[in-house]
């Protein structure tokens, strides 16, 4: 039987769900290990394989569909930069919005629509950052555009896509706050295109808990979406070198499920890559 959550089926699923906390149910988990594949030494292959798309790259159709293949639905993570990601690389908000880059979009949009499958898909995660070209918070490569822009941006982006590609669904995924400002001012409001909302975060070190990293910005993501979208960890990551990492993984799950979240994604590499240890007590928890 497939493992993923279906884009529809998992919605509904979750609003029925959502706010309970079930140390028994199954929580999906996403991994990011490398590029666009699934060469996972990960004990378990993924419920959703985290893929990064630099802007102008095309939807990966044969990666896509070896992960749906395997059971696995794809979740893409779409920056307006290349690689590296940087100031050099991005390209203007502005221009987004303007439709300078309409084609590719729409080139984009059809061949996920051509896939036919259920596919997440987010548009500039970490706007409220200051590390990212597109973040509105002037930082090393931050260009500090204001939270209307990137708004307007993911308007643009997100309906242009949708109008095409109805098997898309998108996820919100601001960073937590601490190192970032203030989520609200990001929500592009209940109006717009958005399934799931969603944090990113990570554990900084062996005395980082749910409870001092999450729960304060899942409260406000709450507040500024209304309460009324099935919630996700869609990116996370547990330092190896913590001496309580394997105690810190159960403090994840355990966190996760008592907001009600419907995934975890984790990036499962180079500071963040799993030890055996935490492998198996990641398997253990999500099952």
């Amino acid at each position: 039987m497939r493992k993923i959550i279906s884009v529809l089926a998992g919605a509904v699923a979750a609003l029925l769900a959502y706010g309970t906390a079930s140390a028994a149910s199954a929580l999906p988990f996403g991994l990011y290990e490398s590029s666009n594949n699934l060469q996972y030494s990960f004990a378990e292959a993924p419920n959703y394989a985290i893929q990064y798309y630099g802007w102008q790259e095309a939807f990966q159709a044969t990666d896509v569909q070896d992960a749906w293949s395997a059971g696995t639905e794809s979740f893409l993570e779409l920056q307006t930069c290349g690689n590296p990601c940087d100031e050099a690389t991005s390209v203007p908000l502005a221009d987004v919005i303007a439709g300078n880059y309409d084609t590719y979009l729409t080139n984009f949009a059809d061949a996920a629509a051509a896939f036919g499958h259920p596919v997440l898909l987010t548009f500039d995660h970490e706007m409220n950052g200051s590390w990212y070209p597109w973040d509105a918070t002037d930082g090393g490569t931050s260009t500090g555009v204001t939270p209307a822009q990137w708004i307007a941006a993911w308007d643009h982006v997100t309906s242009l896509i949708s109008a095409i590609a109805p098997n898309v669904a998108w996820v919100w995924a601001p960073n937590i706050e601490q190192g970032g400002s203030a989520v609200s001012g990001f929500w592009p409001g209940s109006g717009g295109q958005v399934s799931y909302v969603g944090l990113d975060g990570y554990y900084a070190n062996t005395g980082t808990t749910w409870a001092n990293r999450f729960q304060s910005s899942y409260l406000d993501v709450e507040s500024a979406s209304g309460g009324s979208y099935p919630f996700m960890v869609a990116e996370t990551g547990i330092p190896p070198g913590d001496s309580n990492a394997v105690s810190q993984v159960d403090d994840l799950f355990t966190g996760a499920r008592s907001v009600g979240a419907v995934a975890v994604m984790y990036f499962d590499k180079g500071a963040y890559a799993m030890t055996t240890a935490m492998e198996s007590e990641f398997v253990t928890d999500a099952g």
